[in-house]
């Protein structure tokens, strides 16, 4: 039995190669608050944002052209790469490869955008921040388990809730499709949300590289505990970021998924309409 691989459609390229760049610089502000939320336990989420258009509307995007570069492979990745991984490792192994691919085209990227984003908030956090082009660095495997997890959504999450949804709803039209979608994905963003943080964390907390093995495993124990929970009256609780984060993840990646997949569909309909 050998490997099946088809080509990607002429609209499944252009969704990829202009698409995606253009979802991804859309959702810089999002990213960005994200990013800042790392290392801000105490803000909400309309305070990051806030600090994120601190300098201005357009200060929202400080950084958003490096991830929007990296997101013409990145998606070409999410679509045909992911198929071809498919036909050979099955849906789990393709999400998995297709997520260690997504790492090594936007890790530096986004790494370099995390800390230009810090460095507007806190200037000279980095004299040298990470090079865009350089695809490894401090956090890289939680990035990939990031990118499992949020790839997961839309390849697997996806379908069943928008079945449930057209079950629930008695239709099946272009709302339960983008519902469905977007359910599938704010799961997935959700799921992800906690160790996006994490590698947010790690990439923007320099003296981190300063630690041995030990004591950054425990640096990061401690951040996802003091991130997450609190006690009070001698009780162990859920903190109140956690809504945060749910709610600022879903905004940044079940929002970008859902206008990639969106605008996908869009462009193969209208494709086929016009080669009718």
């Amino acid at each position: 039995m050998g490997f099946e691989f088809q080509l990607p459609e002429t609209p499944v390229i252009l969704a990829g190669g202009f698409g995606g760049p253009a979802v991804m610089f859309t959702v810089t502000p999002m990213r960005n608050g994200l990013t800042l939320g790392a290392t801000n336990i105490q803000a909400g989420a309309l305070e990051l944002y806030k600090q994120v258009f601190a300098r201005g509307p357009l200060s929202g995007w400080t950084g958003g052209i490096y991830p929007a570069i990296a997101a013409c492979p990145q998606f070409l990745c999410l679509g045909p790469a992911y198929h071809f991984y498919a036909s050979f490792a099955g849906v789990a192994g393709g999400v998995a490869l297709t997520s260690v691919t997504e790492t090594a085209i936007v890790y530096g990227a986004e790494t370099c955008n995390a800390q230009m984003a810090k460095n507007a908030k806190s200037p000279g956090t980095f004299p040298n921040v990470h090079p865009s082009y350089k695809p490894f660095g401090p956090g890289f495997g939680i990035h990939v388990f990031r990118n499992i997890i949020a790839t997961a959504g839309l390849r697997m999450f996806c379908t069943p809730c928008t079945a449930m949804l057209e079950m629930a709803t008695g239709k099946s039209n272009t709302l339960t499709q983008i519902g469905g979608d977007f359910a599938g994905n704010v799961c997935a963003a959700c799921l992800s949300a906690p160790v996006h943080q994490l590698y947010g964390f790690t990439v923007t907390t320099p003296e981190l590289a300063t630690l041995g093995s030990t004591e950054m495993r425990e640096r990061m124990v401690k951040f996802l505990k003091d991130q997450y929970l609190e006690t009070k009256d001698g009780r162990t609780r859920l903190s109140a970021v956690v809504p945060r984060d749910l709610f600022m993840r879903s905004m940044y990646v079940a929002v970008a998924y859902t206008m990639y997949s969106t605008l996908e569909r869009g462009l193969v309909k209208f494709w086929k309409s016009r080669s009718q």
